[in-house]
């Protein structure tokens, strides 16, 4: 089968989001299926970040210049030219868009209109209708974008053969929305191909004299409040247990600066790496005394919870009440959730003092790896063409 994916970030991109894109694109490789690829153009410091998959860098590739500055409209007529240009050149069986960033979506009335073309769009988060704070989601301004938007993303799924997202919560706004069938739940996971690989060895640990608490990827990203509620936390913590380090393995984040200047938090006890490759970094995390993740999404499921399981350390949520991420972290045995700082002040006085140091006992953790969510994925396609 020949398809062409729309991903305006694959690799070379340093972006968290071509975990997900990635992990299939090679699933379908390895099924026999001819891949092209339509995605941004990135600058020469991406591609020595990233020139260790060679088999997807490798695939032919249609690169569209696109940078911070260019705004919806001018971004969805760059990438409608490229795939048009594209479609004429040859004949695909398929159309896989991902989303975000949400201007490509789109292309899929064009693939069904204009060239009678199967399309499939991948949600890895919501668009139109994804909440984090209400009161920023009401604002004039969000919701005059909304109505601008709504008739887009309205038309582009009513085109879609099949519309897929990462949590059910989700799907069950996008059906009662749109009233439609075609939405399915493909989990994230933990990619098992590249961490049962690896080789780790606890003396290449550089922080091996703390105790360390550690951030994969987003931190305050999605609430500085809440950030402020950890680094106050930590500010205490840090009194009685001086060997406490925080270690941000990610990209640096300006909500997070701010919630360790508000908090008065010690600078010199928080590190972040700024990025690194994906198996670096869940090396760093094997290590780590305790994992925390701090998310106020409800029905969000960061890719990153899974390689908090894959490590097997104690975990710690920090966000707001009936979250889909409250409920799985407190499903694992020391799986700790939080809501203000005298929450986190207990939960790691009790990892520390009773020398917790995994997540669950449970050793059925296949379930959680991406392998695993690329079988359903390959099922789902397989039957659009039936």
């Amino acid at each position: 089968m020949k398809i062409l994916i729309v991903s305006p970030l694959f690799p070379p991109s340093a972006s968290v989001a071509i975990v997900r894109i990635s992990s299939l694109a090679h699933a379908l490789l390895k099924e026999g299926h001819e891949l092209t690829i339509i995605r941004n153009e990135y600058d020469d410091e991406s591609i020595l970040l990233l020139k260790n998959d060679p088999e997807l860098i490798n695939l032919k590739t249609y690169k569209v210049k696109m940078n911070q500055s260019v705004r919806f409209p001018e971004a969805s007529k760059r990438y409608k030219n490229t795939f048009r240009e594209v479609m004429n050149t040859d004949n695909y069986d398929l159309v896989f868009i991902t989303a975000g960033p949400f201007y490509t979506i789109p292309l899929c009335e064009i693939a069904k209109k204009e060239y009678n073309t199967k399309c499939i769009i991948d949600y890895r988060d919501l668009w139109i209708f994804d909440m984090r704070n209400k009161l920023d989601f009401f604002k004039p301004i969000s919701l005059a974008k909304k109505l601008v938007y709504f008739p887009i993303e309205k038309k582009s799924i009513k085109h879609a053969d099949l519309v897929v997202t990462v949590t059910d919560s989700w799907r069950q706004i996008l059906r009662k929305v749109y009233s439609r069938d075609k939405f399915e739940v493909i989990a994230n996971g933990y990619d098992d191909e590249q961490l049962t690989k690896l080789s780790y060895t606890q003396s290449s640990y550089p922080y091996s004299e703390n105790f360390v608490i550690t951030a994969f990827g987003k931190l305050s990203y999605y609430s500085r409040d809440y950030g402020v509620k950890f680094f106050k936390a930590m500010k205490i913590l840090s009194e009685k247990y001086p060997n406490l380090l925080i270690l941000h393995i990610g990209l640096p984040e300006k909500e997070t600066e701010e919630a360790i200047n508000i908090s008065r938090f010690d600078r010199k006890k928080y590190i972040n790496t700024g990025f690194i490759k994906y198996t670096e970094g869940v090396q760093l995390l094997k290590s780590s005394n305790v994992n925390v993740i701090i998310d106020v999404r409800k029905g969000a499921m960061g890719t990153k919870f899974y390689d908090y399981v894959f490590v097997n350390k104690p975990l710690i949520y920090l966000g707001k009440k009936n979250t889909q991420l409250e409920c799985l972290v407190n499903g694992f045995e020391n799986g700790f959730t939080c809501f203000n700082e005298d929450d986190v002040i207990d939960a790691f006085t009790k990892i520390r003092d009773k020398e917790l140091s995994s997540l669950t006992n449970n050793e059925n953790m296949q379930q959680y790896s991406r392998s695993e969510q690329n079988k359903r994925y390959l099922e789902l396609i397989n039957k659009l063409f039936i």
